[in-house]
């Protein structure tokens, strides 16, 4: 919030800037919608803006300047500004010609003042101060309060007229605009601001000079995480305010401090969105933390101002409660249920909105990096689609991944989409997804306003996860469900991590453990459906998994963990790849059914496959032998009728996936070697 300083003042070239577009239409004290030289289609309805009771003309022309700026660069839409404000202008209007006539500028009111006798004004003229929104929708939750349109307008007018004035250094203020910091942020997020009037005035410019080192000049933290730092460590400036409300630096912090601070903190209320929560274990433990960085980086670099006591000595590792992450079960992503719910009633969707999910779900990009993507970001090469984009979080650009042409289809539709819409001024940067008016004109579109849009949708759809529960979405679980989907199809968990752009396999490791869990559910389903195998003579027998379990452990385990690796065309190999397969340079058919190898179990996923080739080679003896190919029918007959054993095995016989106790995988000098090598 920004605070009343009478330091700040309007210098000629502002008076300047101010005067010189108030020509025309703009000179007027009367501005009728009709006549609006900003007017963009026809209003049937006939509205004014009126300036005329503001005798001051610099009052007047500050009231006029920013409904033109906010009229020009669409912060302020035409029906908002002539619809909604001109009967709040009127009675603003009113009220500074009663009792502000003589000020030089809107900004020369210390600004509670003004707001208590303008409250106070309105009350008397029967106009509301406070807006109570309440939600139908969840009657359960406590209604907000908002002030009404009428401050709002002052409070709009007083905050773009303090930062017009202020010429300050942005580093220098106690509200910080990220767009002038000149450095790297995520500008599909809507907040700009870095506001450190909520850290009390001794220890607000220790803080401003702790962030302005590491995002401003060392750029080591990302703007993001600055906003995070400002939301934690300012409850333990007010704490040590409340505490010691003499002390203007942190040099006499003690162990008692910290010890009294941690039971303040367990015991305080913390907003998290539009609630006020108790801190749970994640919630200490990321406070903790970030104090402690805090503590170790003044220390570090000795400034002045830091705590004498070491940092080990005031805050121990034992002090920050260990932080529960998630179990492989509850990670967030969007399960196939979910997804199909979503894409049946993806059409109540938004246009603008139905891209941006599709990419998301079929690219795995961030939410950030998929709103970022240009409109030259779709490539076409021999092997199909590609979309290129930067991985802003990881620092990586033209990070590119394939696409079906089916995805190609809707972004070559955007393409086209944001092509025709844009313009230089209203997309400056080329975005696919721009936003083309308004207060974030040239920016991508919010990555706030997909989540509430997909949330609203699965409340009035309906959309449920598998305990009935309405899902609620989160923006990254597209991601998850990208490479979660990528693990349990086979693919390799390097591949996964270069297509995911994560800086380390670490990373991608929590693809895996759902992968296990998903192996272990195929495990079973592949169990109960029974499979088979050859015996030496080619004869289908049942396979015991149950026998192999009890008195094979190792090597089942071994089995279980590399089912993805294992799986072949026409069945599953089992043999170790330490040993050496005699049948690896047989290809003209599958060597593992011509030579009723030990190692080669099939089970009913496979039946298909087997159906089809039964079919083909059928179709293959119908042609010879119309044209008298006797020979060829001899070589395929045999053939035919081991993939019919098998097709036939799997639909009668039962059993499960394993082996038997008698064709055990390692015996003899192969278990010695495989035990040697590991």
């Amino acid at each position: 919030m920004i605070q009343s300083t009478l330091e700040i003042k309007p210098l000629p070239h502002h008076l300047e800037q101010i005067n010189e577009p108030l020509l025309g239409y703009w000179e007027n004290d009367v501005w009728n919608v009709q006549e609006c030289p900003f007017l963009d289609k026809h209003y049937d309805w006939n509205r004014k803006l009126i300036f005329d009771k503001v005798h001051n003309l610099r009052l007047k022309n500050e009231l006029k300047y920013y409904f033109y700026k906010g009229l020009q660069e669409t912060r302020i839409s035409i029906t908002y500004a002539f619809m909604h404000y001109s009967s709040c202008l009127k009675v603003f209007t009113e009220f500074i010609s009663r009792y502000y006539a003589n000020l030089d500028s809107i900004i020369d009111i210390p600004k509670e003042k003004f707001l208590t006798e303008y409250r106070t004004f309105l009350v008397e003229k029967g106009k509301s101060v406070e807006i109570v929104h309440r939600k139908k929708s969840s009657p359960w939750m406590s209604p907000t309060v908002q002030p009404s349109l009428y401050i709002r307008l002052f409070l709009q007018v007083y905050e773009f007229y303090y930062h017009f004035y202020d010429e300050r250094e942005e580093t220098d203020k106690d509200c910080w605009d990220v767009r002038k910091l000149k450095i790297n942020y995520n500008n599909t997020i809507s907040r700009y601001s870095l506001d450190f009037s909520k850290v009390p005035q001794p220890f607000r410019q220790l803080f401003k000079k702790y962030i302005k080192t590491r995002l401003v000049i060392q750029q080591s933290i990302s703007f993001s995480t600055a906003v995070c730092y400002l939301n934690r460590l300012s409850l333990f400036f007010t704490f040590l305010k409340d505490k010691h409300p003499e002390w203007k630096e942190l040099n006499q912090l003690s162990r008692i401090d910290i010890e009294e601070y941690i039971e303040y903190l367990r015991h305080s209320t913390i907003k998290k969105g539009k609630y006020l929560i108790n801190p749970d274990h994640n919630y200490v433990n990321r406070f903790l933390i970030d104090l402690k960085t805090f503590i170790s980086y003044i220390q570090k670099f000795e400034w002045e101002e830091a705590p004498t006591k070491s940092v080990i000595s005031l805050l121990s590792i034992e002090d920050i409660p260990k932080k529960k992450r998630a179990k492989a079960d509850e990670i967030k992503y969007i399960p196939d249920e979910v997804w199909e719910q979503l894409v049946y009633h993806i059409n109540q969707l938004s246009s603008v909105h139905i891209p941006i999910i599709l990419l998301m779900e079929a690219t795995g990009f961030r939410i950030s990096d998929v709103l970022s993507l240009k409109i030259d970001c779709l490539v076409n090469q021999e092997d199909g689609w590609w979309i290129i984009g930067d991985q802003r979080k990881v620092s990586y650009k033209n990070h590119k991944v394939p696409i079906s042409e089916e995805i190609a289809n809707v972004v070559l539709a955007q393409q086209e989409l944001a092509k025709k819409r844009s313009t230089s001024d209203t997309n400056p940067k080329k975005y696919l997804f721009p936003i083309l008016k308004g207060k974030r004109m040239g920016n991508p579109i919010s990555q706030d306003s997909i989540k509430l849009n997909l949330n609203k949708l699965a409340n009035r759809c309906n959309i449920k996860d598998k305990d009935g529960e309405i899902y609620w979405f989160k923006n990254h679980a597209f991601r998850h469900r990208y490479g979660v989907n990528l693990i349990n199809n086979g693919m390799n968990i390097l591949h996964v991590q270069k297509l995911l752009a994560h800086a380390s396999p670490e990373m991608t490791l929590v693809y895996a453990q759902i992968h296990d869990q998903t192996l272990r559910d195929e495990w079973e389903k592949a169990r109960d459906n029974g499979a088979v195998r050859l015996d030496t003579h080619g004869e289908v027998i049942v396979a015991d998994l149950a026998q192999q379990a009890e008195e094979n452990g190792v090597e089942l385990e071994w089995i279980r963990h590399n089912m993805d690796s294992i799986r072949l065309d026409h069945g599953f190999c089992v043999k170790s790849p330490k040993l050496h397969c005699d049948f690896l340079e047989q290809t003209l058919e599958p060597p593992c059914i011509k030579n009723n190898c030990r190692s080669f179990h099939v089970d009913k996923t496979f039946l298909d496959y087997y159906q089809e080739q039964i079919s083909k080679m059928e179709a293959d003896i119908e042609v010879y032998k119309k044209s008298g190919r006797l020979r060829s029918i001899e070589l395929i007959e045999p053939k035919l009728k081991r993939y019919k054993e098998l097709a036939s095995g799997l639909l009668h016989i039962g059993g499960i996936f394993g082996l038997d106790k008698t064709r055990r995988e390692y015996v003899g000098d192969e278990r010695e070697k495989v035990m040697q090598n590991v």
